[in-house]
């Protein structure tokens, strides 16, 4: 990157915001596995999906 020693300071903050960033992704992934959240194309319609289900057995009960 840079040579000259008075940029250093700058090379450093770049290295530990990118370490941090990828960090907080790989640690909110690691989250939602932990606790059973859907991650990928499934985060998309689970909410969907709860919400539909609610509302169906508000309006037939829960008879199985």
């Amino acid at each position: 990157m840079f040579q000259s020693p008075e940029w250093i300071w700058v090379e450093i903050l770049v290295i530990v915001m990118v370490i941090s960033f990828f960090a907080a992704i790989i640690g909110v992934y690691v989250y939602k596995k932990i606790h059973h959240i859907p991650t990928g194309d499934c985060a998309a319609c689970a909410s969907k999906s709860k919400k539909m289900l609610k509302e169906y057995h508000k309006m037939y009960g829960k008879k199985a």
